[in-house]
């Protein structure tokens, strides 16, 4: 009878607990990242500069930037596209201040730069040859929703430059 009671509780414990905790996901009005981009049947690696991206959704719990294989994606195909360089590794780091992407940046730069230094051909990507665009992740009820409510027309404005209402000025009532 313990036993039951027991496994009850956490089954119980495990059906409630993920709700609670579960984070909602948050949109940033603007983040900064950085790519990284190996290859690892070749020595050069690539870094692109720190670039702003507007409208960035991450997980506010765990603070996890949501989308980001999309954006690994870009660099990804950046990459098999211009440079023809198919099978590279492509990671994006961000940071919600550009301190902090700053830091990850010199961070991991570092580690080609300093700590291997001479085994690995460091290259940067300007802004001109590669940008991030920015990677919607709304639901698609989301979506429809501000495409319904952006497609009403608006109020007509009139002539006079007034809001509504009657042209003697005059408050309700039918007009003389």
């Amino acid at each position: 009878m313990n036993i039951l009671k027991h496994s009850l509780l956490a089954i119980l414990l495990m059906a409630l607990l993920p709700a609670q905790s579960m984070a909602k996901p948050t949109v940033a009005p603007k983040a900064y990242m950085f790519g990284f981009i190996a290859n690892f049947t070749d020595s050069v690696v690539y870094f692109t500069d720190i670039q702003t991206v507007d409208s960035v959704w991450y997980d506010s719990k765990t603070k996890f930037l949501l989308g980001r294989s999309s954006y690994s994606h870009q660099l990804r195909n950046y990459f098999s596209e211009t440079l023809n360089k198919p099978n590279s590794t492509c990671v994006v780091i961000y940071g919600l201040n550009r301190q902090d992407a700053e830091k990850k940046l010199v961070k991991l730069k570092k580690i080609y730069t300093v700590k291997h230094a001479g085994k690995y051909d460091v290259r940067n990507l300007n802004e001109n040859e590669f940008h991030f665009t920015t990677v919607d992740m709304r639901s698609e009820e989301e979506k429809a929703a501000q495409a319904a409510s952006s497609s009403k027309r608006p109020d007509k404005a009139r002539k006079d430059g007034r809001k509504g209402g009657r042209k003697d000025g005059r408050k309700g009532g039918p007009r003389p």
